[in-house]
């Protein structure tokens, strides 16, 4: 029984892992493509940012629990194969990694998803995708979060991710 439970667990392990790695690499393959505007936030400079930043006491400590933020941009038209192929690794992303949508809103050829995740206890993942006529933006939040305090640091920023509403 013991070793069932270990096998469990470490392929549940392994599964939580590649789907980190699978948008790893996504982040990684267009990081140096000169077609895309790349930002990498480390945990030290978003540590520094909520020292410095004029933030309230819970605001910060949402702040140290973030390990990273990533944005990646791309300008092409929606016909071009370029964005094609990013639109589309990014739907098998979303769909192959257990994200759950938080928001949805579209409005005169503008797109904005919210999708989140929670493996394990607290890693945390949110991505923030906006898609246009001729743009693609992609931010990803990474987090010692719990669930709960993933979705209620934006019902108190403005947005209720837990009806999936803006």
């Amino acid at each position: 029984m013991k070793r069932t439970l270990t096998t469990i667990a470490v392929l549940l392990a392994l599964i939580f892992t590649a789907q980190a790695q699978s948008l790893q690499k996504f982040f990684e393959k267009y990081a140096d493509d000169e077609r895309f505007q790349y930002v990498a936030i480390s945990k030290g400079m978003m540590n520094m940012a909520s020292v410095f930043g004029g933030m309230a006491k819970d605001e910060k400590k949402m702040m140290q629990k973030m390990d990273g933020l990533k944005i990646l941009s791309l300008e092409a038209t929606s016909e071009s194969q370029i964005m094609k192929v990013v639109l589309l690794e990014m739907d098998q992303i979303v769909n192959k990694g257990d994200f759950e949508s938080a928001v949805e809103a579209r409005d005169k050829g503008q797109r904005v998803n919210i999708y989140y995740r929670v493996t394990g206890s607290v890693n945390a993942d949110m991505l923030i995708i906006t898609r246009e006529k001729s743009q693609f933006n992609c931010i990803w939040i990474r987090g010692k979060m719990t669930r709960e305090e993933l979705l209620n640091s934006f019902s108190k920023s403005g947005m209720d991710l837990r009806i999936g509403t803006i």
